[in-house]
């Protein structure tokens, strides 16, 4: 296997309600998995970065000591600013790594809790192939265990209905396209090289690939941004990875389970996606695999 070098690992990590009841199990788990990797010698050296993107009156520093006190990595809490989307705040960091200090850029959402050898599993396959692009974990939901089928097929209008009103769901020809979607028809503990959408609440990559993407796409303020850097990667040529053996546990749920004004952000944001991307009404995913 290719050695590519990606052992200096920067993490994004965007908080916009400050909640030490999901930060700081994300964050344990995530110490944990990182020593590992640096136990197996996957991993030379780590630094966490928070992403404040909340409300005003949470002090850089207090915080940054608050997590200092545990997290055995270096840690740095950038600057409050209003909160600005999701795509935007990540881009914060994004944009400010050198390839002198890092080699590989973990963007994760503060409400995962990551197994123990999840992140030697994803450098792993990383380091392996020049042509990674994204490579992402198996999402199980902490309660019931289940498959949360974060990789995606290219969108269509009528999926995205059917995943917003669930009086849709009653129909089974619907939910065979939402099963395609969710890529049901793979095993999720087969490794698949080539996933069109990755989800962005846990996405490794090398620097290199975001800095050839140029990071998200700040237009988005939330959902899709994910998507959408998925696609440009791929239209540079970079393959997307799904590992199942690497777990990573994620308690966040889609827009229609969340306030209203989560589903106004949704409806904008997939009218910019398909404007971007082209516009699919029924058929699900760029071909047939």
């Amino acid at each position: 296997m290719a050695d590519l070098m990606c052992r200096r690992l920067a993490i994004s990590l965007v908080v916009h309600e400050w909640r030490e009841a999901d930060i700081y199990p994300a964050l344990e788990s995530l110490a944990a998995s990182l020593g590992q990797a640096v136990d197996a010698g996957l991993l030379e050296s780590a630094s966490l970065f928070v992403v404040y993107n909340g409300r005003q009156g949470q002090p850089e520093g207090r915080r940054g000591r608050e997590l200092a006190e545990f997290f055995p990595f270096p840690v740095e809490v950038l600057p409050t600013r209003p909160n600005q989307g999701y795509g935007r705040a990540n881009n914060v960091l994004l944009h400010s790594l050198s390839p002198a200090d890092f080699d590989a850029v973990l963007v994760m959402n503060p409400d995962v809790v990551i197994e123990r050898e999840a992140l030697s599993r994803l450098l792993w396959r990383l380091s392996g192939d020049p042509s990674c692009g994204l490579v992402v974990p198996r999402l199980l939901d902490p309660a019931s265990g289940r498959d949360v089928h974060g990789c995606k097929r290219y969108p269509s209008v009528a999926v995205l209905a059917v995943r917003q009103f669930r009086f849709l769901q009653r129909f089974g020809f619907l939910l065979r396209l939402n099963d395609r979607y969710e890529y049901r028809d793979w095993q999720p503990d087969w490794v698949h090289r080539g996933v069109e959408l990755c989800s962005g609440c846990f996405m490794l990559a090398s620097l290199r690939f975001w800095r050839d993407v140029g990071g998200f796409d700040s237009r988005y303020f939330m959902y899709f941004e994910d998507f959408d850097v998925s696609l440009r990667g791929s239209k540079r040529g970079w393959v997307h990875v799904y590992e199942p053996a690497a777990v990573v546990r994620h308690s966040g749920g889609g827009a229609a389970r969340k306030p209203m004004i989560h589903r106004w952000w949704f409806v904008q944001s997939a009218f910019r996606f398909f404007m971007n991307h082209g516009w699919r009404l029924w058929r699900v995913g760029r071909k047939r695999d």
